[in-house]
């Protein structure tokens, strides 16, 4: 049985999944902007707020997200957040030397991201059949991360070799043939402006999925310090970053194509307890052992943990709903989520200017195994 739900789904996927890589390809050099702005003289702090910059932006684009959906359409709503996430990376070519421009560049970055995020997750489950949804949608889902084998190290080279000169404009390229992408997809296929009665407050009231929202939300929290300040910590440890980003990349796409395959028939709340044993481990290897050998080791472990934990939360709160009643739980469960990722920088720079970034890797460490042990009483 095809995992697609009708005629033509299969196109639009690849074509979506296509895009969002590219997108994302030009998304993933950014992990690198930390280093760039620490040699620009931005101290640690600095650098936690301006990598903090895109959570308010971002949550409001998540929450406007859900109403654009039922207006306009999911594929619709896409087309505009990945355009803003283009022009918000450009733009850093003209604000990266001024505190205040590049943190408004952040911002904006953060609610085109806000906006695009909901919206394609939904349009991308409205062609996925119900019940064979999760492996698709994990593979959908890593096209986000799978740019990261190659764009830090993109970036750290072209870096070193160009400076600031043109650095925003060339990485930008991905960006721009992702936005031609994503006009090819249909429009019409899933339901676009719907008769869509859930509202936020109904979702938050369901008591069911409040130990949910918290699983995710610590995903975000500890997953959140390696696209925010992992390269940073890493070049503190003096190991190039590649040792890290390509192992964890590799790790995730392979978890999500194969792993969570031969999982997926497993407990839901099984697949999570696992992660946050793995993510857990990861950290806690990492900050033991300060070697490239290391490095490799924990980017492996926690791709795979992170592997397990995104898709099968999203699914497990999403398949709670019809699908012309996804959209704001959806957008919901990705405020939460993200809200963890860009928390992360802001605590992670004061700590680490007023003790290491060691210590707040050791913190996350305690938060995934109370997390993990908190997941066996969940039911579902």
């Amino acid at each position: 049985m095809s995992v697609f739900t009708a005629k033509g789904d299969a196109r639009d996927y690849f074509l979506m999944a296509s895009a969002t890589f590219l997108v994302f390809l030009s998304h993933a050099t950014i992990t690198f902007l930390a280093v760039i702005l620490r040699d620009l003289g931005v101290g640690e702090a600095g650098i936690g707020i301006i990598l903090s910059a895109p959570l308010v932006p971002m949550l409001a684009g998540m929450f406007l997200s859900g109403y654009l959906m039922e207006r306009f359409g999911p594929l619709r709503v896409v087309r505009a957040g990945f355009f803003m996430i283009l022009l918000a990376h450009l733009s850093l070519q003209f604000t990266v030397n001024d505190f205040g421009g590049v943190y408004l560049s952040r911002a904006f970055h953060g609610f085109g991201y806000g906006i695009f995020q909901p919206a394609g997750m939904t349009y991308v489950m409205g062609k996925l059949r119900p019940e064979r949804m999760v492996h698709p949608f994990g593979i959908y889902a890593s096209m986000v991360l799978l740019p990261h084998i190659v764009g830090p190290w993109l970036m750290e080279n072209l870096y070193a070799s160009i400076g600031l000169r043109s650095l925003f404009l060339v990485t930008a390229v991905p960006s721009l043939l992702g936005n031609l992408f994503v006009r090819l997809p249909r429009t019409g296929v899933v339901p676009e402006a719907g008769q869509d009665a859930m509202g936020y407050g109904r979702v938050l009231r369901m008591a069911g999925l409040r130990p949910l929202f918290l699983a995710i939300l610590i995903v975000g929290l500890v997953y959140g310090i390696v696209p925010t300040m992992m390269a940073l910590y890493l070049k503190l440890c003096g190991i190039p970053m590649v040792y890290y980003f390509t192992p964890f990349t590799m790790a995730l796409f392979t978890g999500r194509f194969l792993v969570i395959r031969l999982l997926e028939q497993m407990p839901r709340r099984t697949l999570v307890t696992v992660g946050f044993l793995l993510m857990g481990i990861s950290h806690l290897w990492l900050i033991s052992f300060r070697t490239p050998s290391a490095a490799v080791l924990a980017g492996i472990v926690l791709g795979i943990g992170y592997s397990l934990e995104y898709p099968s939360l999203s699914v497990w709160i999403s398949g709670r709903f019809a699908p012309d009643e996804r959209g704001k739980p959806v957008a919901l469960l990705n405020m939460v989520f993200h809200a963890g990722i860009f928390i992360t920088p802001l605590i992670g720079g004061w700590v680490m200017e007023q003790f290491s970034l060691g210590t707040y890797l050791g913190g996350l460490i305690i938060l995934a195994l109370v997390a993990a042990a908190g997941m066996i009483g969940v039911k579902g």
